[in-house]
């Protein structure tokens, strides 16, 4: 199978496996931060009781630790409602460094890419009412 046989595939064959690929590829970002970089997360976020109430939840398993990673992507993504809600420290939030925020952002973009793409292409044959 070479480039040529996927390019020459139909547009809606092309965004099915570019949405698969690109949803399984949010899904290893997100098991690679779970598991390498969840722990500096928290740590330089250890004054949010989002994150400790959430920590001390769901525990050090797959699914605990990928509930915890979008917990500190909850308590980065918005600010200010967390704020209003008194469960994180700003100043903490503001001093988290920029590699590791464009990390999450990224991971969620590209699962959401993948996500709009499986769904174009799902109703894609569905008939108009």
């Amino acid at each position: 199978m070479s480039i040529e046989y996927i390019l020459n595939l139909p547009a809606k064959d092309q965004i099915a496996l570019g949405s698969a690929a690109s949803m399984l590829l949010a899904v290893a970002l997100d098991i690679f931060l779970a598991y390498r970089k969840l722990e500096s997360m928290e740590q330089r976020l250890d004054q949010c009781s989002l994150l400790d109430n959430y920590k001390h939840l769901w525990g050090n398993s797959l699914r605990g630790r990928l509930t915890r990673l979008c917990a500190v992507y909850v308590a980065i993504a918005l600010p200010k409602w967390n704020t209003r809600r008194g469960v994180i420290n700003v100043k903490q939030v503001a001093e988290f460094p920029r590699c590791l925020k464009f990390a999450l952002h990224g991971t969620a973009l590209i699962g959401l890419v993948g996500a709009v793409g499986a769904m174009f292409f799902h109703f894609s044959d569905q008939p108009c009412l």
